[in-house]
């Protein structure tokens, strides 16, 4: 694997326009994004996307996407996204998209961050290795934020070192929840690791989104239906998914992170988690919403939380079941396995196969 320079001249952006009706989640009845704009873009804040690639060139991109790395060939920068599906460039964009300055296109939650993209799979496998190598590839390059919009059923000890790696560097853990919920409902890796946010879906009226994965790992939740994107080849695409939700949240700590440079990641979360909107009225967490619905809005005008500590480092339902591997957004994921435990080479065989099971539009 080759380690590649980071640096990137960012262009200062101007005022994102209002998003249109496409760009629902972003809207006054939902996140508010052009209030949170007076608040915070997410300047300075490097966001690792752990997908398969991230195409840079698209202009809704432009200057965002910083030179990262390909896990698998060890040569490429991640800046191509071999996916068919659009998968690492439309979550990108979900973060950081900034056509709403030009105003020819579409905005991400946060359009002043940086991309760092990290390619982990080819599009048709994933192997946890190349998954766990992608993360701490990311937090020695400057990651303050990393998205993982994928996962696995087994709880594999190689991943979970990485994330591990990732906390005690300070920085956000995000993954999606998973998109089984009507079907199976296991529980997802990274998503539920301890101190990881794990991001189900909600959908446009505040319920539950109806594929999203559910249980006591799930952290917060965030948009996951008729989700507006850019597209791999040109062009935009609408799609459903986890794998949309959870780079809202990512977003969402780049603002916080962007605007609270002090803060620790243990804070962050914890204002994340201390402002979600629960559904209903209710109070406390719940295994569809965990804490709620992210409100940026809110977390960035919330009090500083009195402990620095990751009030996730606590969660009791991160059950290591050794299953079939599923993707959290778009695609399921099956693949070799070859983890390291207490230095003795184990080998965990497990067939998956990509099976596209929320499709994406094109828009």
């Amino acid at each position: 694997m080759v380690l590649l320079s980071v640096g990137l001249a960012v262009p200062t952006l101007a005022s994102p326009q209002a998003p249109d009706e496409r760009e629902w989640p972003l809207d006054s009845g939902h996140f508010d994004a052009v209030k949170a704009w007076t608040l915070s873009r997410g300047e300075g804040v490097t966001v690792a996307v752990i997908d398969t690639g991230v195409n840079a060139h698209h202009p809704d991109l432009t200057g965002r996407v910083l030179p990262g790395v390909d896990i698998t060939q060890g040569a490429a920068n991640g800046q191509v996204d071999v996916s068919s599906d659009s998968h690492g460039t439309s979550v990108a964009g979900v973060i950081a998209g900034n056509g709403g300055v030009t105003g020819h296109g579409m905005s991400g939650l946060a359009p002043a961050a940086r991309i760092l993209p990290v390619r982990v799979s080819n599009g048709e496998t994933i192997t946890a290795l190349p998954l766990a190598q992608g993360i701490v590839w990311a937090v020695r390059h400057g990651a303050g934020v990393i998205n993982v919009s994928m996962g696995m059923t087994a709880a594999d000890p190689q991943v979970r070192e990485a994330v591990v790696f990732a906390e005690a560097h300070n920085v956000v853990m995000v993954a999606a929840a998973g998109n089984d919920g009507d079907t199976g409902n296991q529980a997802e890796y990274p998503a539920a690791f301890p101190g990881v946010l794990a991001v189900a879906g909600s959908d446009r009226m505040g319920g539950e989104w109806i594929h999203s994965e559910s249980g006591p790992f799930v952290s917060l939740s965030a948009p996951a239906t008729a989700i507006w994107s850019v597209k791999s080849g040109g062009g935009y695409l609408t799609a459903d998914g986890t794998s949309y939700a959870a780079p809202y949240v990512a977003a969402a700590a780049a603002l916080l992170r962007a605007k609270y440079p002090e803060e620790t990641a243990g804070q962050i979360i914890a204002r994340l988690i201390g402002s979600a909107d629960r559904p209903g009225g209710s109070t406390g967490r719940d295994d569809r919403f965990g804490f709620g619905i992210i409100d940026p809005v809110k977390a960035l005008e919330a009090t500083v939380p009195s402990a620095s500590s990751n009030p996730l480092m606590t969660a009791s339902a991160k059950v290591p079941e050794h299953r079939s591997a599923t993707g959290g957004g778009s695609f399921a994921f099956r693949a070799t396995v070859v983890a390291s435990v207490a230095g003795a080479l184990a080998v965990a065989i497990a067939s998956f196969v990509i099976a596209r099971r929320r499709r994406a539009a094109a828009a």
